[in-house]
């Protein structure tokens, strides 16, 4: 596969994006660097960080400049349109936040810890302060109604809102994951308040992906359901659940077999090579260990693809990559 071809897909997009989508050509800038810097060997290459750095952080500040002289109190009090516009863009905000905090993560470790503390303090507001009732029991007992309450107003949601809230819960739950693993000294270090934010993500996820649609006619909600993808369809760390991944793999191989978009085939194809590469992983010694994380077991019951599926995979990853040249 060439990474470097697929590296170029994603910033053209990106230059598309940057006089209307400002903040969807920055995350793809970023997802560009996160991807494809150690495939392409320009991990090192200074000024090719010096590029994605002048293009990126100046947003990523902005955002952030902009998100603290906010007002989200009266989040719970408003209605109709105003509403709706303003989950997607505290959804958007959020997602953009965490993809960029695990990028400048060696670059600026200060700057990194400020705009991820921005994102989990935006998801406060999406989690609790939206609808203080979900708050008011705070018991174990309740976290499952608590979310339930927290949904009660995704009627309200347009199809853009909705596609934006699982990306943003999406890169929550995959960098509030990594933080751990990364800062953690223990297993059980800061592991309450921590699994009590990781179970309302994937509780989230579970509710909205059920809503997901993505229609065709939307040019933002058509990015951010790529954006949804690559984040979920390219992890390699059981972070998501089949139940979100289905629905996203169907989105997008239909998408990318008959849409003419360059962007869509380069993350359906990263998608299908991370299939293969996870079920050669099952067949490692290291990989069939069972690892229970958050409570929940990961890898057991999981069976390798047969040379059929294997061979329909490569198959169709040709077809893609054909259209690439």
């Amino acid at each position: 596969m060439n990474y470097e071809i697929i590296q170029n897909i994603f910033l053209k997009k990106a230059k598309v994006l940057r006089d209307d989508m400002e903040e969807l050509c920055n995350a793809l800038r970023l997802y560009a660097y996160e991807l494809f810097s150690d495939k392409t060997g320009t991990a090192d290459d200074i000024d090719k960080i010096k590029s994605m750095v002048e293009s990126t952080s100046p947003v990523l500040e902005k955002l952030y400049q902009e998100y603290e002289g906010s007002e989200l109190n009266n989040l719970k009090s408003i209605n109709g349109t105003a509403y709706d516009e303003t989950i997607f863009d505290l959804s958007v905000f959020i997602a953009v936040m965490c993809v960029g905090s695990r990028v400048y993560e060696n670059l600026d470790p200060v700057f990194s810890r400020d705009i991820m503390h921005a994102a989990l303090d935006a998801a406060h507001f999406l989690m609790v302060r939206q609808f203080k009732e979900a708050d008011d029991e705070g018991d174990e007992v309740s976290e499952r109604n608590s979310v339930i309450l927290m949904s009660s107003r995704d009627d309200e949601l347009s199809e853009g809102s909705i596609a934006a809230l699982l990306w943003a819960y999406a890169e929550l739950l995959k960098t509030d994951k990594d933080m751990r693993n990364a800062y953690d000294h223990s297993l059980m270090a800061g592991m309450p308040q921590k699994m009590s934010r990781q179970k309302r993500y994937k509780l989230r996820l579970s509710d909205l992906i059920k809503r997901l649609s993505i229609s065709g006619y939307d040019k933002a909600q058509n990015y951010i359901g790529l954006l949804l993808s690559t984040v979920v369809l390219l992890d390699s760390e059981d972070t998501f659940t089949d139940e979100v991944k289905r629905p996203l793999y169907d989105m997008l191989y239909a998408k990318a077999d008959e849409a003419d978009d360059e962007l869509s085939a380069s993350v359906a194809l990263l998608s299908l090579q991370n299939e293969l590469d996870s079920d050669e992983r099952l067949g490692t010694g290291a990989s069939q260990l069972i690892k229970v994380v958050e409570y929940n077991v990961i890898g057991a019951g999981k069976k390798k693809m047969t040379e059929e599926e294997k061979s329909a995979i490569k198959e169709h990853m040709q077809r893609l990559e054909a259209r690439l040249k």
